[in-house]
């Protein structure tokens, strides 16, 4: 179907092409019941891919992306965050984030935002009985690879209409820190006694908190009536 596909471009100079042939997923193999009685019928599935879904295989350049270098390449921003980290004292970490519609979204014409422009969106709150190290920051999805976020939006720019025009700001994904968080750290102390630290279950660490690799991040989100 015309305008549903399109070729990925490497560079400049590919010319911007449709995919020749059938709308097909090659990973699938199965059809749902509803898409059954569409076609029995003889109408296009809404759920389909030739209706408009098509959206090809993830390229690995978006693959693998932190949770804010998504915040990142987003071109529309839709919410205000507050991402809260627990820290147990006993090198253990849990994280959540809370989601606040905001009541005009933002399109951004260059990416990735300014520092003082994600300040606004993003607050990064720490708990615990001293302050997060760099150990701690690996463990938490604020980090920012500045060549992960700039191969990403390089292959927006060529491969998605909406990027088309879009000013990739390499001064300010330049001035992006690597090792810690982009975001102030509105630290607070949370005294751990011994007597928390032996028990099972405390109130500053959850079941699931790890001590190794990226710790858990739980997303809440916040809307109006």
């Amino acid at each position: 179907m015309h305008g549903v596909t399109r070729k990925e471009r490497l560079n400049k100079s590919n010319p911007i092409q449709e995919l020749s042939g059938p709308v097909i997923h090659d990973t699938l193999s199965n059809i749902c019941k509803d898409c059954i009685s569409y076609m029995e019928s003889g109408k296009l599935p809404p759920n389909s891919l030739a209706n408009g879904n098509w959206i090809g295989n993830i390229p690995s350049v978006l693959q693998n992306l932190s949770w804010v270098e998504k915040l990142l390449i987003s071109r529309v921003c839709h919410n205000q965050c507050v991402v809260r980290v627990l820290s147990s004292g006993m090198h253990k970490l849990a994280s959540n984030a809370v989601f606040f519609s905001t009541p005009m979204p933002k399109v951004y014409k260059a990416l990735p935002p300014s520092l003082p422009e994600l300040d606004e969106v993003l607050a990064f709150v720490y708990l615990g009985p001293t302050c997060p190290t760099e150990k701690e920051f690996k463990c938490i999805p604020l980090l920012v690879r500045q060549n992960k976020v700039a191969m990403a939006l390089e292959w927006l720019k060529l491969n998605h209409i909406d990027y088309t025009y879009l000013n990739i700001s390499y001064e300010n994904l330049n001035s992006y820190p690597e090792n810690e968080p982009p975001v102030q750290v509105d630290y607070h102390y949370k005294e751990v006694t011994e007597q928390a630290e032996n028990s099972a279950v405390t109130k500053i660490e959850t079941d699931n908190a790890v001590s190794d690799g990226e710790c858990p991040f739980i997303v809440h989100g916040l809307t109006g009536i």
